[in-house]
């Protein structure tokens, strides 16, 4: 008996996850991230009051809830929702919507004591503040930010947790995911300041160029890794010679990677230029991460199916 390799199915692009996709993973990613930096950076203050409660994270709690509606008209009906949330064993959507939930509640339990209204503030009773300056306050602003962090993680998680897209089966998309969210979070905790008068310090122009630099060696290990697999072949074909070319190279890497990290140094340099910079940066790496995430879903392929048939000898 002889062994013929024969094809069945060519590589075959996924049509299922797109623009409104993608959109879910940016509103998760920066609403997480503007959350995660202005607390650990321990700005929130800086960034403003309404109400007396922090602007940056009423900002991120209202992000994330357009996100999880997203994610619900995504899933095409609310009862899947609730299924999903019942497999955390197995799923990240479903661990992502329960640290949704999470963050969603526990945040906004922790600034509660700082609403006023009409020079009142009915919650004041309760024994924390906003700020997380006693104990308790401080254990909630750790779940919180723990919380914050599987939010910002968990999408690009999806994508890599044992699909069947091998451009998408890699550790490299949830880390590309969080620090492209880290950018354009901290560009967009930039423009807060800005807008409130604060100024720019010169250790997040840092923070930010790390994050790009970081950023921009993910993706070219991406695209050295695995390169020969059948399915990422093609991926990478569209990614570098088809027609994704001038969005990827063009517009992620170049305009959305290259170009605010140079913007991230004049920032260090000049403190007369800071607000200006801050502002390009999230310019920049906005539009940019929105265009990762949908690059990286529609250059999804499925690798091609074959069968081995068993050939009698002549």
């Amino acid at each position: 008996m002889s062994l013929l390799e024969a094809p069945l199915i060519g590589p075959q692009v996924q049509e299922h996850w797109d623009a409104p996709h993608a959109t879910w993973f940016t509103l998760m990613g920066v609403g997480g991230g503007i959350f995660l930096l202005a607390r650990l950076l321990g700005i929130e203050r800086r960034l403003g009051l309404w109400l007396g409660l922090p602007v940056v994270d009423l900002v991120s709690f209202v992000v994330i809830g357009v996100g999880g509606l997203v994610l619900i008209w995504t899933l095409g009906r609310p009862l899947r929702v609730l299924l999903a949330v019942m497999k955390p064993g197995t799923s990240w959507i479903s661990r992502g919507a329960i640290a949704d939930f999470i963050f969603l509640i526990v945040g906004g339990v922790l600034i509660l004591p700082g609403l006023t209204l009409g020079g009142a503030t009915p919650f004041a009773w309760l024994p924390w503040d906003p700020w997380a300056s006693n104990a308790t306050g401080k254990a909630m602003e750790v779940l919180a930010l723990l919380s914050a962090a599987v939010v910002i993680f968990y999408a690009g998680q999806v994508l890599a947790d044992g699909t069947a897209i091998p451009y998408w089966r890699s550790p490299a998309i949830p880390i590309q995911f969080v620090l492209s969210s880290l950018a354009i979070s901290m560009g967009t905790v930039m423009l807060m300041e800005t807008l409130n008068g604060a100024s720019i310090g010169a250790g997040q122009f840092w923070l930010l160029l790390a994050f790009l630099v970081l950023l921009l060696i993910s993706l070219v290990w991406h695209l050295r890794t695995n390169a020969t697999t059948p399915g990422k072949v093609e991926s990478l074909e569209l990614l570098l010679r088809g027609r994704f070319r001038g969005a990827f190279v063009g517009g992620v890497v170049a305009a959305g990677t290259v170009l605010p990290m140079l913007v991230a140094l004049v920032g260090v340099a000049s403190t007369a230029a800071r607000d200006a910079m801050g502002i390009v940066s999230l310019l920049c790496t906005l539009p940019a991460g929105f265009a990762l995430r949908l690059i990286t879903l529609r250059v999804g392929f499925y690798p091609p199916v074959s069968a081995v048939i068993r050939l009698p000898k002549l």
